[in-house]
């Protein structure tokens, strides 16, 4: 794989996703499930946002950490809605947008994930930092093959 392989070779396609009205024990459960650290937020297709298991900590931790009763809090988590949570304005990436351009946006901005949209601004995949640490893993494999076979 090279620097300017697409992005679209390696995002994840059609990722989990909710709607700014869905709350965050919708978020909660997503995230527990299914392992995920990024939710697009999607209002009728179109990207709008995105929230973090950070945006989740944050919520949780001002929840919480009063000193009121568990279950008070929990309702409060329930009628939280994802819209008061997440990240609106998202720097996004197209399909055509290179591996080399994703890495250097992620370290400038110190972001986790990307997502990925069309002209229309229509969710089609997100990439993350991890998918980026599983292509430089397939690139020192390549390295290494061609150490042990220099034919």
């Amino acid at each position: 794989m090279q620097s300017t392989t697409p992005i679209s070779r390696i995002m994840t396609r059609k990722p989990e996703t909710v709607k700014p009205s869905d709350t965050m024990e919708d978020v909660r459960r997503i995230f527990e499930k299914r392992g995920f650290h990024h939710i697009p937020v999607l209002d009728q297709g179109k990207l709008v946002g995105l929230v973090s298991y950070t945006d989740y900590l944050q919520l949780i931790r001002s929840i919480f950490d009063n000193s009121q009763e568990t279950r008070l809090n929990e309702k409060v988590l329930h009628a939280t809605v994802v819209e008061d949570v997440m990240t609106k304005h998202v720097l996004c990436l197209s399909q055509d947008d290179t591996v080399e351009n994703a890495l250097l946006i992620f370290k400038a901005n110190q972001f986790h994930s990307l997502p990925v949209v069309d002209a229309r601004q229509h969710l089609v995949g997100i990439i993350t930092t991890y998918d980026l640490m599983k292509v430089l893993e397939s690139v020192f494999a390549e390295q290494a093959e061609k150490v042990d076979d220099p034919t």
